[in-house]
């Protein structure tokens, strides 16, 4: 299995992962501990998982018709995927 990247999301940002990246059911308590929580909380998650959060939030984002939410969506993909660029 591929290595642990740590990832630096807000509570917000974990509810949205909750809701619209159907998490493998492993992955669920690290996002439910910090879900709608304030401030910005650090998680390790694996690789692997997070490439297939990615892509699930993805295609959430073709499915959903709020422009913001898509947008919002749309940048925590993004901050994801920096996270996996940089991860050690």
């Amino acid at each position: 299995m591929s290595g642990g990247v740590e990832i630096e999301i807000s509570g917000r940002e974990a509810s949205l992962i909750l809701r619209y990246g159907y998490p493998f059911p492993d992955q669920v308590p690290a996002f439910e501990a910090v879900a709608n929580k304030a401030g910005f909380h650090r998680l390790m998650i694996e690789r692997f998982w997070l490439e297939m959060l990615v892509g699930d939030l993805s295609r959430s984002i073709k499915e959903i018709r709020s422009a913001a939410l898509q947008e919002e969506l749309d940048s925590l993909c993004v901050t994801l995927e920096i996270a996996m660029r940089y991860s050690a």
